[in-house]
């Protein structure tokens, strides 16, 4: 029940309905991926936008093969950064050396074994090296880049909801981010990650907790900020049975679809095994992979 009543409430113009307030990232409004009137545009088409994933080590599993896939599908110039290169990449994408971005040295992962930490600090290096469009190897891609480009032209940062709270938070598992500074949040990001001693990490410090505070205390620093329903649809509580579900059904402002990898492990379910073809990722998977 909460979380069509969120996406109600956190529209475009992020009203409150009479007696529930949700509370965002410094109050900010969150906003949804519309794609604006390109006509005066359309003799001149955007080049490819780029897109970063990161795979360390070992081949793609099964979803990750469908993140890069969905991408290469809607036009994206895929980029894979590794430190050990899959042999199973799809035709398309570019394979690209992690080194390039941080040293192998700096690898480390949280007391779980996930690597996820580490992906924290990478994304803000390539950012705010690069610039381009963030997305993690268990994002399936939903729009077309060059109508990506067209609704935010600036960049964004992407929201998810709570469980058991009327607020939201921010994600940092998509991440559009087209014109690096000096100073801008990513940046921030970045130094800070990089500082952190990962010995004292905990689950999130560094990903959604960093990119909510940062956005807490500079507001002025934040792009647009996206409503959950853009890249994180289906509630990471929810993941991996809504979407091994035949009944379950995306909106049309779903940019992309954030699976959650983590909350499959902790399932114990196999993101190699083969999607059910009647399920929400079964669908999709058909499409793209």
């Amino acid at each position: 029940m909460i979380g069509p009543v969120l996406d109600k409430i956190i529209g475009t113009d992020g009203p409150d309905l009479p007696g529930l307030r949700i509370k965002t990232p410094a109050g900010l409004p969150l906003a949804t991926l519309r794609a604006r009137d390109r006509s005066d545009t359309a003799a001149a088409p955007s080049p490819p936008l780029t897109v970063h994933l990161l795979w360390v080590e070992g081949d793609l599993c099964r979803l990750g093969h469908l993140a890069c896939a969905s991408f290469l599908a809607h036009g994206y110039d895929v980029q894979l950064w590794n430190y050990r290169r899959p042999t199973n990449a799809p035709e398309g994408v570019t394979l690209r050396d992690g080194r390039e971005i941080l040293p192998e040295t700096r690898i480390f992962r949280y007391q779980n074994g996930s690597l996820s930490a580490f992906s924290n600090l990478f994304r803000y290096a390539v950012l705010a090296r690069h610039g381009g469009l963030w997305a993690d190897t268990d994002v399936v891609c939903l729009m077309e880049q060059d109508a990506l480009q067209a609704a935010a032209p600036d960049g964004f940062l992407v929201s998810e909801r709570i469980r058991g709270k009327r607020r939201v938070q921010l994600n940092s598992n998509v991440i559009y981010h087209p014109a690096p500074q000096r100073g801008d949040v990513i940046d921030l990001a970045f130094r800070f990650a990089d500082g952190f001693d990962p010995a004292r990490l905990e689950w999130g410090d560094c990903g959604p907790k960093l990119l909510t505070t940062l956005v807490d205390q500079w507001p002025a620093l934040a792009p647009t900020l996206m409503a959950a329903r853009v890249a994180n649809p289906v509630d990471y509580w929810a993941c991996p049975r809504a979407l091994l579900s035949p009944r379950t059904r995306l909106g049309p402002d779903t940019a992309f679809l954030h699976c959650y990898n983590e909350m499959w492990r902790r399932a114990g379910i196999d993101t190699n095994a083969p999607f059910p073809p009647n399920t929400l990722i079964g669908r999709i998977a058909a499409r793209y992979d």
